[in-house]
């Protein structure tokens, strides 16, 4: 019977036609058969009857723990198949295939999907997870739980961990249970929060393939704001070129990236003299550092600034010793990425510090590293990058990066404090590309931003409501009830602030938005088995650095005038009296109080007089 003849002649459902068709339907279908008619009856039913409004406000069903209403994620199927295990498990079949399937159906979970939180429900919520290729977009304001979600995330995870944080937390609330799996590796070269460094970076090494010094530029460069400069993006540019023509020289030279510092504050001819002495040298290198060493002076000192801001870090004597270390003993991304150890990278503060291009280079020289080692597969197990600030601190490319991540093993989590940090950072259609790009949207509640709420009631969509019905008398004096019907965003930007704390939304494409309660690591069992029994990492402190006295006698130094470039010229042009024997000894210069004048036209020297004649 088709479904058409259920309808009566307005078009409308009733359940009443539907009920009496059952009889005939054919039973010899079997048991399935028949429950797949009554789940389609109900359904019909359902989309007949409408959705009510409501009776208990939003805020309320939330922290309730009860559905949030219409239009969001219901029952435990649906909610299973697209937000839970099942569907990590599907997509494990290819992002992991050192599993197998026994692995995934009855093996930790951790192996191939990340917890995100807990939907509605008290006796059995249902628990919401993202799987391997899934890259994910966390927004919170400060304060409401971002690090105990990032720190949830890394303590789960499979493989290798990349983590950056502006504070140490990460590390102090991870790092004993990372341990577990390998070795710990903290890149702190601020010495924030009393953490030293383990490790250190030579991002020269390499450079003499052209190709990995252009790669490492460019990522120096990515993590530079260049404010203040009329179009940026050709600053920005030029810089990388002439930043990884320097880089290719000074490993020619088997020197240091203060090397590369100096050359560029000095603009000084030994890179020149380095790529032309070495046999292997790149033509296009010593092509790139005499064009910009020719360049006008206005046009050079956009590079040059560019360039120096990229490289403001080595300003900091500690971050200086971080990257140019004595003997061997660096970090090899290329070991790294086949382990299960993790990496922090820390930063002391996110408005003045100087690190992030340090940051984005040595993630982005990771992650193409792992790119590299999946070339004929996939890396098992994925590496995982928990950017916590990254519009601060790790500002990588993740709209170009979103494109090849999840096909090369490398599971990506982006962590912002609000959007309007990804406009800042990367543009408004940067910001847009990134919003598009992030499969998983996880958009924490009590955000005051007006923008963004506005575009989740947008991504949340709309729903048809069923209001108070509309009482109506007839000719006959009869009262007659007529249902009315609004349509009405799911979420109202208006709501998203009133939300309980400790609540996020859940946005993935094809799926029904989702509330849930966010994870809180430390009340995870295995966290709290380890502060009962005190284990803590074992990591260096802080070395206090001497810092020299001052000395108040240096402030009686006599004073020296500025230098004085154009007087400078005119004293090394002064020998030119020397040319005319007769004036130099009546006294010096020309006859009328005239000075000589380096300009020449048609062959003759005119001159320049240093008074004006009298009327």
């Amino acid at each position: 019977m088709p479904i058409h003849a259920f309808t009566g002649t307005a078009g409308k459902l009733h359940l009443a036609d539907v009920l009496l068709h059952l009889p005939v339907l054919p039973v010899a279908a079997g048991s399935a058969g028949i429950l797949l008619v009554l789940s389609l009856v109900l359904a019909l039913a359902g989309g007949a009857g409408g959705q009510k409004r409501p009776a208990i406000a939003l805020e309320s069903r939330v922290r309730l723990r009860l559905w949030p209403g219409p239009g969001f994620g219901r029952g435990r199927w649906v909610l299973r198949r697209q937000h839970g295990l099942p569907a990590a498990r599907r997509v494990a079949r290819r992002a992991r295939p050192s599993l197998s399937r026994r692995d995934r159906c009855l093996g930790p979970w951790r192996e191939y999907a990340s917890f995100a939180g807990r939907a509605h429900g008290w006796l059995c919520p249902l628990r919401v997870f993202t799987h391997l290729e899934q890259v994910k977009l966390v927004i919170a304001p400060p304060q409401k739980g971002k690090t105990a979600a990032a720190a949830g995330s890394i303590i789960d995870a499979p493989g290798p961990v990349v983590a950056t944080s502006v504070r140490a937390d990460l590390v102090a609330a991870t790092a004993a249970l990372r341990q577990l799996l390998g070795r710990i590796h903290v890149f702190n070269p601020e010495g924030a929060d009393g953490y030293a460094s383990t490790v250190t970076w030579n991002m020269i090494p390499g450079c003499e393939d052209m190709a990995t010094a252009a790669r490492r530029a460019g990522s120096l460069i990515e993590g530079v704001r260049a404010r203040g400069l009329d179009d940026a993006t050709f600053w920005q540019d030029q810089a990388s070129l002439v930043l990884g023509a320097y880089l290719h020289a000074a490993a020619l030279a088997a020197g240091t990236i203060m090397d590369v510092y100096r050359w560029v504050l000095e603009e000084t001819t030994q890179a020149l003299q380095i790529l032309d002495a070495h046999p292997g040298a790149a033509p296009t290198a010593r092509q790139e550092i005499s064009s910009y060493l020719a360049l006008p002076a206005r046009t050079r000192a956009g590079i040059s600034t560019t360039i120096r801001s990229a490289l403001r870090f080595l300003q900091d004597p500690r971050i200086a010793e971080t990257l140019c270390p004595q003997g061997p003993g660096t970090f090899d991304p290329a070991s790294f990425v086949r382990s299960r150890d993790t990496l922090y990278l820390v930063a002391a503060d996110t408005k003045h510090t100087p690190v992030p291009p340090v940051f984005t280079a040595l993630i982005a020289e990771i992650t193409w590293t792992a790119r590299v080692a999946a070339s004929a597969g996939r890396l098992d197990p994925p590496l995982c990058l928990e950017l916590d600030e990254a519009a601060n601190i790790a500002p990588v490319p993740v709209a170009a990066w979103s494109t090849w991540t999840a096909g090369s093993g490398i599971r990506l989590h982006i962590y912002v404090q609000a959007f309007a940090q990804l406009i800042e950072r990367w543009g408004e259609a940067g910001a847009e590309v990134i919003w598009q790009a992030c499969d998983v949207k996880l958009v924490y509640c009590n955000s005051s931003e007006d923008s963004l709420s506005r575009r989740i009631e947008q991504a949340c969509g709309q729903v048809r409501l069923r209001g108070a019905d509309e009482v109506l008398r007839g000719p006959d004096g009869t009262r007659q009830r007529r249902p009315t019907w609004a349509v009405e965003p799911v979420l109202p930007y208006a709501a998203v602030r009133t939300l309980p704390a400790g609540r996020a939304i859940v946005i993935r494409g094809g799926c029904k938005p989702v509330i849930i309660r966010t994870e809180q690591y430390w009340k995870r069992r295995d966290v709290r088995r380890l502060l009962r029994h005190g284990i803590t990492p074992q990591l260096p402190a802080v070395t206090p650095r001497p810092v020299p006295a001052p000395w108040p006698e240096l402030m009686s130094l006599p004073a020296v005038a500025p230098y004085d470039e154009l007087a400078a010229l005119r004293e090394s042009r002064r020998p030119l009296d020397a040319l005319l024997p007769r004036a130099a000894a009546a006294g010096g210069g020309l006859a009328g109080g005239t000075q000589p004048w380096p300009a020449t036209m048609d062959g003759r020297r005119y001159a320049r007089r240093a008074e004006p004649e009298d009327d």
